[in-house]
């Protein structure tokens, strides 16, 4: 059998998993020079492009809350650290954050990890569409971003809940706030003003450009808000400040780094370039 038929194979078997809400196996993978016991397809291999400079905020944080946190590769690499004494996973498909849960529990992290099934937003206790089918990364808020759900019809309705309510509730303020949410960016951070207001935290956003939100549109969103707040935006594939969409205006996804303009550029994220190995 030839590789490309192995990999066909392998793709398909993933959907059928992930449509039907069938586990997927334990494996054991090395990682950062640990074994880990996880579910197949936790860990991706592959790097993307923001692995290696997220790795690096990841090092010099103590308290992460990962919104959209889907199967919680990252919250398993942040609790992997030393470091991070508390992690909480925000995720609102809950076949996802099953999985999530269930390779924190296995790998004995689930003590400093809090789980929370619902849509950051602006404000807690709403609801809002949400498109997704099985455990799929790509889940999104827009019908034209999660192009797998659209085309299986597949919808949901789920709660909201804002990071100050997290953050008054759970008593915490996170240093390092990662940010992956398919689109809906800007509803996240609305929902971060008493957290901006402390001066203590990053947020490590992944911009996506839905069809119904082009770049353009949701980087101006973002970068009003930071502006607002008193927040710089850091174009990290370039390491350079911006403050108009005009440089990430051609992206369909990128990396920003925001935080509070009187912070200087980490030295430790200079010289990382996109997509680089964290394993070495």
């Amino acid at each position: 059998m030839t590789a490309q038929k192995v990999s066909l194979i392998r793709r398909l078997e993933r959907r059928v998993r992930s449509e039907l809400g069938v586990p997927y196996p334990w494996v054991t993978k090395s990682f950062l020079g640990k074994d880990l016991i996880v579910r197949e397809g936790t860990l991706i291999e592959t790097p993307d492009y923001d692995d290696a400079w997220l790795y690096a905020c990841l090092k010099n944080s103590k308290t992460m809350f990962d919104v959209g946190a889907n199967v919680g590769q990252w919250s398993l690499v942040a609790l992997s650290c030393a470091q991070v004494k508390q992690v909480v996973l925000v995720e609102a498909n809950w076949k996802a954050l099953a999985v999530a849960a269930d390779n924190l529990i296995r790998n004995n992290l689930s003590a400093k990890a809090r789980f929370v099934g619902a849509f950051a937003a602006e404000k807690s206790d709403a609801s809002i569409n949400f498109w997704t089918v099985g455990t799929g990364a790509a889940s999104s808020m827009f019908q034209g971003h999660a192009v797998t759900a659209a085309k299986a019809g597949s919808m949901t309705t789920v709660p909201t809940v804002s990071l100050d309510d997290l953050c008054s509730g759970f008593e915490l303020c996170p240093d390092l706030i990662k940010i992956d949410v398919e689109g809906a960016e800007a509803k996240v951070l609305t929902g971060a003003t008493k957290l901006a207001s402390r001066n203590q935290s990053r947020f490590f956003i992944e911009m996506h450009s839905p069809p119904e939100l082009p770049m353009t549109e949701n980087a101006a969103l973002v970068l009003a808000w930071a502006k607002s707040h008193d927040y710089a935006a850091w174009y990290l594939s370039e390491g350079v400040r911006i403050e108009t969409p005009d440089p990430i205006a051609h992206r369909g996804r990128c990396h920003l780094l925001v935080q509070p303009s009187s912070w200087p550029y980490p030295e430790w994220l200079r010289g990382i370039k996109q997509s680089a190995n964290i394993q070495g």
